[in-house]
């Protein structure tokens, strides 16, 4: 397996545990033109990927309902926040200082 750690650059653990078995050895080996061909290859797929995903009707469906059922938790959050920053924009407004970066 190529070293991964112990070399200058290393490729993030984050990505090299979704890699298929064997995927580093195999690449590790590649030409140039391989692994030009590789990336060329893995974008076709994710396009196609992204494309599927946004016509998928279910799953747009099943955002569509988060979004809606999220909706009053949303305007109740964003209530509370126009109050914080109305009480603290009057706080101002009356000389109190907002600057808590020397406490």
């Amino acid at each position: 397996m190529t070293d991964t750690k112990n070399s200058e650059n290393f490729f993030p653990d984050k990505w090299l545990k979704k890699l298929p078995d064997g995927f580093t050895d195999t690449s590790a080996a590649m030409k140039d033109d391989e692994l030009k061909k590789i990336v060329f290859d893995c974008e076709g797929n994710i396009y196609t990927i992204d494309k599927e995903k946004e016509s998928d009707i279910k799953l747009n469906a099943a955002k569509e309902l988060a979004k809606d059922m999220s909706i009053p938790y949303r305007e109740a959050k964003t209530c509370q926040t126009a109050k914080i920053k109305y009480a603290l924009w009057l706080l101002e407004g009356r000389g109190i200082s907002l600057d808590t970066k020397d406490d």
